[in-house]
């Protein structure tokens, strides 16, 4: 099994709140070889990708080219699209700066996530790679500016589609943690005050050292204050 570090954006994203961690098991596929392969590919893509979070412009161009090339490789593997897609959505980040282009090069992106969603065989939700998958959906649509692209119930919906997985207790638990966050984060936007306080609770709970865990911490101490 591959391992690997799963961080999110920082500040500067406007589409993502701040870096996440979480750690990741990849669906193995029957052949070693290539399961290794598509492992190793994804990893490097999910690096780069997670790098163009922070929202420089060389780096999201560089992600995109990359992430073209494998989606040319794994054609219609729903995870490769959606960092597709996630990746284009990032050009969006700066909505104020030439909005045109920024809307169609966003919704270009929204709509890879989508067909990467309607490619998710609903059997599989409890295997990783689609739960992966519907993670970096959640992430996108939660935090997108609701107002132009109306993402916000779409994003709430997949996030308490990955809180009631199936067996969300095996998941390793920097990935739970970042389910959690991302639960707190659309309670948020609904002003559910009950769920955000229990969501980043359990985020602390789960992974207390992990970034998404200490974002949790500092965002209970302001609750209570």
């Amino acid at each position: 099994m591959l391992w690997s570090r799963f961080n999110g954006a920082r500040g500067r994203s406007a589409i993502f709140c701040h870096r996440l961690a979480m750690v990741l098991s990849l669906w193995v596929l029957s052949h070693p070889a290539v399961a290794n392969a598509f492992e190793q590919d994804v990893a490097s893509m999910r690096e780069i990708y997670l790098n163009a979070t922070d929202g420089d412009k060389k780096t999201i161009r560089q992600a995109i080219i990359l992430i073209r090339k494998l989606d040319a490789k794994y054609p219609n593997n729903p995870l490769v699209t959606a960092y597709l897609g996630g990746a284009l959505s990032l050009r969006g980040m700066d909505i104020s700066a030439r909005p045109l282009d920024r809307m169609r090069e966003t919704e270009e992106g929204l709509n890879l996530i989508d067909r990467a969603l309607r490619r998710l065989p609903h059997a599989t939700i409890d295997a990783l790679e689609p739960t992966e998958t519907r993670l970096v959906a959640a992430y996108v649509f939660i935090n997108l500016p609701d107002g132009v692209f109306h993402r916000l119930r779409e994003g709430d919906r997949l996030v308490k589609e990955l809180l009631a997985r199936p067996r969300l207790e095996e998941l390793p638990a920097g990935m739970r943690a970042a389910i959690f966050f991302a639960g707190a984060t659309a309670a948020n936007h609904y002003d559910d005050s009950v769920a955000y306080e229990n969501l980043l609770k359990k985020t602390v709970e789960t992974d207390p050292d992990s970034r998404n865990g200490k974002k949790a911490r500092e965002l209970l101490k302001k609750v209570t204050e």
